[in-house]
């Protein structure tokens, strides 16, 4: 290799080292671009396309929400305007939703996305078909339209739901396999570059190694042949035969030797004589010539001193060229001192530059870009070099230092901070991406916080509902404890009556001498019919009472149950409670029935019982002669308040079992209480939660204090027992919550 190098100067060879370095730099470059390009590509496809995506279908996620609730409050609608107010709401979440559904379809989709898609508009139009239904019928049906909105209405609009969260769910699966190509990219560029960059580290030595050798092996020659010159020896063996400087070198170098041993055969046999005495004898300086002349007589001690300084020189050179910055250069005598000052200025001058780099590359490691070199100390390439490197330390700084202004204000929940400054390059990808990610978390915030507020309202609403309903719930229970204490009164009363009928009868029998005192027992019989059957008509009454209460809390859980489909997930176990309740309300309202059913008969039985009691009065002037017919009214009278006392007993009994019920929902009202304010709890903290974030130029949100809305407050518990016949009498107050559109006949409420 070496033979071959020498056959061309030492320029070319150089040359052709360094070419060769920067086209392996080149490549080096390309290799690291080609990988920022595809992790570039990876990450615009999840900013621009996934992203996008998942804010679409969240959209579409919320305006059905919002038609939902348009919807109840349709139905639910007091008043034509609120009626046209609802409707309204309906048309402009649609218009919403079809504008983020145009936006999705613009967007680039697979197979399997567009197959979603066509799922979304499928189930999107049967859901639409349904609410214009109820829209329709809340013009002339309420019922019906609130019927079509909990069974078919709920069902499409949830079927959709399904099917816009199965796109979201999708998009977040393909962000998060965007995210693991990326970063595979980024790992498969950076082990290439390391490999690259070894591939050329070792390519530059082997190329260092190959031209030094090239260099300082004849050097190395030529001054083995110099030393031994200098060492007195001139038969050395010189190789002249290389085409380049050190050949050339070498050719000289074997004329020197020629003429040079010349000197030293002068110089031996002038040594021989002076060893013989003769000390004046000297070198004939006519067999030489020119300067060879000059130098005849001090030529060992010249070139001895001449040797040693080069040598070390190069040697030094050699030292500092590897980066041996270690060992100093021998103070020379006289004009020679120049000699050490250079080499001096060379060692200091590396030193600074070496100490500049190493300052400013400890900087940069330890993330200290604000460290610069002094550009002013140095010149021509050394100052243009530092130069270089307070450029990049200055951009890397100022690009550094805006990102991480842009993450400390996310941190800190300010998304209102952008990257104001132009970058080029890598930077200014970088701080684009820092500007995206800010403004595509301020709208996810946004999104969040009205989403929050929304079910905090509901929450609060559902949860002042179910206080009013528990207050009722438990004026139920009282105005039962009520019903069930007038029963047992009237049942003794009736137990009483029958014992009266059947003493009556045997007085009846036994004495026809007390027929007067017969007729008085008569005269209090008809009395207490008569107040039998005023005490079956109030308790007629209070079952009707009974009924009405069934019924409103059979519309407070419809109301809370559609609350509850509202909230989505969170409302879930509500809505299951909400059922319950219901359920039991239609089975009070059932149980009323059958006890209305009881009093009635009863109270006709009443009835004719007071109407016998009346004829037995009129007949009693002939009871001297009609004994045996009193005997066999009396005996009537006895069977019939015989039947009277059963009857009320199984009123008594339904009643005590309808007070169970009533306690029994007022368990579950209460359940369904605490889980709406816990539903309300967890939207306050979510409220307060992203409130910390800052998302336009204004103070960070503060939390939505939920709704409080005034309740009904329950009718006060009755002051005692004695009075619960007269109070249960009155008719049932109607809350002021219920819409009377919603207000049909008591009899066929149970079947809405």
């Amino acid at each position: 290799m070496n033979t071959i190098l020498q056959r061309y100067n030492v320029g070319p060879r150089l040359a052709a080292a360094f070419g060769l370095l920067v086209v392996l730099s080149v490549v080096l470059v390309g290799m690291g671009l080609w990988s920022l390009h595809h992790t570039d590509k990876e990450i615009d496809t999840i900013v621009n396309e996934n992203v996008a995506k998942l804010r679409l279908s969240q959209t579409m996620l919320e305006t059905n929400l919002e038609t939902e609730v348009a919807l109840r409050n349709a139905v639910l609608a007091n008043n034509e305007a609120d009626n046209a107010t609802a409707s309204q709401m309906v048309e402009t979440q649609r218009a919403r939703f079809a504008e983020a559904r145009a936006t999705l379809e613009a967007l680039p989709a697979s197979e399997a996305a567009r197959a979603i898609r066509q799922r979304i508009d499928e189930r999107t139009a049967a859901a639409v078909a349904v609410n214009e239904q109820i829209l329709l019928l809340t013009q002339t049906d309420d019922a019906a339209a609130e019927a079509v909105l909990l069974g078919d209405g709920m069902a499409a609009m949830n079927a959709a739901q399904e099917a816009i969260r199965e796109n979201l769910e999708r998009q977040q699966m393909l962000t998060e396999q965007a995210y693991a190509r990326a970063v595979q990219v980024a790992a498969s560029g950076r082990r290439l570059m390391i490999g690259a960059g070894v591939l050329v580290i070792a390519l530059s030595v082997l190329l260092a190694w190959t031209i030094t050798r090239s260099l300082t092996s004849p050097l190395s020659t030529a001054t083995g042949i110099a030393d031994a010159i200098a060492g007195g020896r001139f038969d050395n063996t010189i190789d002249a035969s290389a085409g380049d400087e050190t050949g050339r070198l070498l050719a000289s170098m074997q004329r020197m030797q020629s003429t040079l041993r010349d000197y030293s055969e002068a110089q031996l046999t002038m040594g021989q004589r002076h060893d013989a005495g003769v000390i004046s004898h000297r070198i004939d300086v006519a067999g030489f010539q020119g300067s060879y002349a000059d130098m005849a007589a001090t030529t060992n001690a010249l070139v001895d001193s001449h040797i040693v300084v080069m040598t070390e020189m190069a040697e030094l050179s050699q030292r500092y060229a590897i980066g041996d910055l270690t060992r100093d250069m021998r103070e020379l005598p006289g004009e020679k001192a120049t000699i050490t000052e250079a080499m001096r200025t060379t060692k200091r001058n590396l030193e600074a530059v070496n100490s500049q780099i190493t300052v400013l590359a400890d900087a940069a490691a330890r993330g200290d870009f604000s460290e610069r070199g002094d550009e002013t100390a140095y010149q021509f390439a050394f100052r243009d070099m530092v130069a270089a490197l307070n450029r990049l330390m200055q951009e890397a700084d100022a690009g550094i230092g805006d990102v991480g202004r842009i993450m400390g204000a996310l941190a800190s929940g300010d998304l209102t901070q952008r990257v104001e400054r132009e970058y080029q390059g890598a930077f200014g990808k970088l701080a684009s991406d820092a500007n995206g990610t800010a403004a595509q978390l301020a709208d996810i915030v946004r999104g969040i916080q009205r989403a929050s507020g929304a079910i905090n309202t509901g929450a609060s609403e559902i949860a002042s509902g179910n206080d009013d309903l528990s207050r009722r719930t438990e004026q139920q229970a009282a105005n039962l404890e009520e019903t069930a204490a007038s029963m047992e009164e009237l049942t003794s009363t009736v137990r009483q009556n029958a014992d009266h009928a059947r003493q009556a009868n045997q007085l009846a029998i036994g004495a026809a001498s007390v027929a007067s005192q017969g007729g008085d027992v008569v005269g209090q019989v008809v009395q207490t019919m008569s107040d039998i059957e005023q005490s079956s008509r109030k308790i007629a009454d209070i079952i009707s009472v009974i009924d009405g209460i069934a019924f409103q809390t059979n519309i407070l859980a419809l109301n809370a149950a559609v609350e509850a489909a509202r909230a989505g997930e969170q409302g879930r176990g509500f809505a299951v409670v909400a059922s319950e309740v219901r359920t039991l309300a239609q089975r009070s309202a059932a149980a009323a029935k059958e006890i209305k059913g009881l009093i009635d008969d009863s109270t006709g039985k009443v009835s004719d019982g007071a109407a016998l009691a009346a004829q037995a009065g009129k007949t009693m002037g002939e009871i001297v002669t009609s004994v045996q017919r009193v005997t066999d009214i009396m005996s009537e009278i006895a069977a019939a308040s015989q039947e009277q006392a059963s009857g009320i007993e199984q009123v008594n009994h339904t009643i005590t079992q309808m007070d169970e019920t009533t306690q029994q929902n007022a368990a579950l009202v209460e359940e369904a209480s605490a889980a709406a304010r816990s539903m309300e709890e967890q939207a306050t903290a979510l409220s307060r939660t992203v409130a910390v974030f800052r998302i336009d130029a204004v103070p960070a949100a503060t939390v939505v204090a939920p709704i409080v809305r005034k309740s009904v407050p329950a009718a006060p518990a009755p002051a005692a027992r004695a009075g619960a016949t007269r109070r249960a009498a009155a008719p049932a107050r109607q809350p002021a919550s219920t819409k009377p559109a919603l207000a049909v006949a008591e009899t066929d409420w149970a079947e809405f």
